[in-house]
């Protein structure tokens, strides 16, 4: 040992692999963590199953950390030239600067999953750049553990790295030593950041080993993940990932989905131009609603309302998050994998809006949120809309009760009521909720105490529940209210105790419901049973109303009986189709079908087809807007 301790060429060849071991066995380590804090997700899994993803974990564990090593390798041959201290020094500030954002992603990470059951990537970053929003949301408890927790492991490991990986001593300069160094760079980048000689380099799916999604996130590397979702974001801006079929044939298959062989309507209101309240409903499941099929007595307002409207009783939720269903409900646009295209000015500008066109034919614009509209860049968005009126916490009077996340929903809708009593005809109003969002500090006593994790939830739902049978107790009694379509709509979904993956189509489904006088008598209580998304209510509400609608290109007429049955949803790395009998959900890192049910082989091969061409033009169309 003394003379590898005291040869000043292999000391600094050893002080390379010290390196590269103590990122591989750290990596491990931040694993550990993410298993222990979701443990209860890993039962069904036999412990050998369990383990084995800390060995499918070493592809990409091995490909991060010759990432992190270039730059050390690049400071060691450095320091066998010139000046050993300062570039030894250097090394050593990056190291501690990797650490800390390796642990803060690990960390960070941890109450993502529990949400949107997903590891740390580009789109969750888009809302981590904005604090506010993740202090409103987040506990104090979360947040303070979360922060000590990225300390206390920082420190920790800044110590190992001290006291097994940092010489005492500072090796002297050699052409040794930068031969060696020389030597390791191009290894580390074919053999760890590339994976190998291979001509496909590392990906994603080289980590997956097991029929549990669970443990194949467990064993996918945080660090490796967050930096590949980022490259491929920026990559994506300009190239569509989901080409299938040459331009011709997708664009004909989606013809063929949009075809109808009648262009015609089957009116369902008593007139043209009705008073519209649109009720966005933050993160409403089907799952825990009767009247489509979920648990019962958690919304019995919502359910009463539904036997004297018109309930669409397969509706999907384009996207998962708040400002994908947003974008769905007024715009028309179907959400896609990996890009956030509210996030985009110069893309959301061109996209059409049904207050925008309402506008035009005499309608007044109302919108109210009881929290702070940047959220997602909602708040851009909304002021693109050429809505008359926005109002948002900071614009409501101080004297309304609010919880971290802003207004109540019982007191919002107390105060949109005064608003629609002065508002002038006809006028499109929208309101969107949000005590069914964490952190679920909602003003009523605990109602149900089952549901596990998803207990919170279900009294929340239960909550604005209420509030919409106070709020439309009182509604009937207004002058207006003879002339207003209601339309009560999910943003998405959202995760229940039913547990399904967050990729298949029961966990997308979502309330979508028409109320109100306005709708034809025999049509109250009508239970229709089309797949839909959000993105399908713009054509279907213009079309009632006889107002232009071409743009929405892929938005379809409910009301029309020739319309084709299907619905389209997209979740971070692929996408759902769902038709009357044939169902698939596509994983595109992996080119493999996660869930699939088909009613023969030609159907298979038919609605792929179908799905496929729809997101590879859906994704042409967001590239040249």
């Amino acid at each position: 040992m003394s003379f590898f301790k005291d040869n000043r060429h292999f000391h600094q060849i050893a002080f390379v692999f010290k390196q590269y071991l103590f990122w591989m066995l750290f990596f491990q380590f931040l694993r550990t963590i993410f298993l222990l804090y979701n443990l209860d997700e890993a039962s069904g899994n036999n412990f050998i199953e369990v383990i084995k993803a800390y060995w499918a974990a070493l592809i990409l564990d091995n490909s991060a950390a010759g990432y992190i090593m270039m730059f050390p390798l690049l400071m060691g041959l450095f320091k066998s030239i010139f000046l050993p201290k300062i570039f030894y020094r250097i090394n050593q500030a990056y190291h501690y600067l990797m650490i800390v954002l390796a642990v803060s992603i690990s960390i960070s990470e941890l109450p993502l999953y529990d949400e949107w059951k997903v590891k740390l990537n580009f789109r969750a970053l888009t809302y981590l750049a904005r604090p506010s929003e993740v202090f409103q949301t987040a506990s104090v408890a979360n947040i303070v553990l979360g922060f000590l927790a990225i300390v206390l492991i920082s420190v920790l490991a800044i110590y190992v790295f001290n006291l097994f990986v940092l010489s005492k001593k500072y090796a002297q300069t050699s052409i040794y030593g930068a031969l060696a160094h020389l030597f390791f760079i191009p290894i580390f980048f074919i053999w760890g950041i590339r994976g190998g000689l291979q001509p496909i380099p590392v990906h994603l799916s080289d980590a997956y080993y097991s029929k549990s999604s669970f443990l194949n996130l467990v064993a996918v590397n945080s660090q490796w993940n967050l930096m590949n979702s980022v490259v491929k974001n920026f990559k994506y801006k300009d190239k569509n990932p989901y080409v299938f079929f040459n331009d011709t044939i997708a664009q004909q298959t989606v013809l063929e989905l949009y075809h109808t062989n009648k262009d015609t309507t089957v009116l369902v209101l008593n007139n043209h131009r009705p008073n519209i309240v649109v009720i966005l409903l933050e993160s409403w499941s089907a799952d825990v609603i009767k009247s489509l099929g979920g648990y019962d007595s958690i919304t019995p307002e919502f359910d009463k309302l539904a036997t004297d409207g018109i309930l669409f009783t397969q509706a999907y939720g384009s996207g998962g998050l708040s400002d994908e269903g947003i974008s769905a409900v007024l715009s028309g646009q179907p959400s896609l994998p990996s890009v956030i295209v509210v996030n985009q000015p110069d893309k959301y500008s061109k996209m059409p809006s049904i207050p925008v066109d309402l506008k035009k034919v005499g309608y007044y614009n109302y919108f109210i949120f009881g929290g702070q509209l940047n959220y997602g860049n909602i708040k851009s968005y909304i002021y693109s809309n050429q809505f008359d009126e926005i109002y948002e916490e900071k614009d409501l009077p101080r004297s309304l009760l609010r919880g971290r996340l802003g207004v109540h929903d019982g007191y919002l809708f107390q105060h949109f009521l005064k608003d629609l009593k002065r508002l002038p005809q006809p006028f499109f109003a929208m309101i969107f909720t949000l005590s069914s969002h964490k952190p679920y500090d909602q003003p009523s006593n605990t109602k149900f105490f089952w549901g596990g994790d998803a207990q919170q939830y279900l009294n929340a739902m239960n909550y604005t529940d209420s509030c919409l049978g106070a709020f439309f107790k009182l509604v009937r009694e207004m002058p207006f209210y003879k002339n207003t379509l209601f339309i009560l709509v999910s943003d998405h979904s959202h995760h229940s105790p039913k547990a399904w993956h967050p990729y298949a189509k029961e966990y997308r489904r979502i309330a979508f419901m028409w109320y109100g006088d306005v709708i034809e008598e025999s049509f109250k209580g009508y239970r229709h049973n089309k797949y839909c998304t959000q993105t399908d209510l713009a054509v279907t509400l213009l079309k009632q109303l006889k107002v232009e609608h071409s743009e929405y290109k892929w938005s379809k007429n409910l009301f029309n009986p020739y319309t084709k049955s299907f619905a389209y949803y997209a979740y971070n790395d692929g996408f759902g189709w769902v038709s009357d009998s044939n169902y698939f959900a596509y994983l595109h890192s992996e080119k493999r079908l996660l869930f699939h049910k088909f009613s023969s082989p030609t159907d298979s091969l038919l609605h792929l087809k179908y799905g496929k061409s729809y997101i590879q033009k859906v994704f042409d169309q967001y590239l040249n807007m």
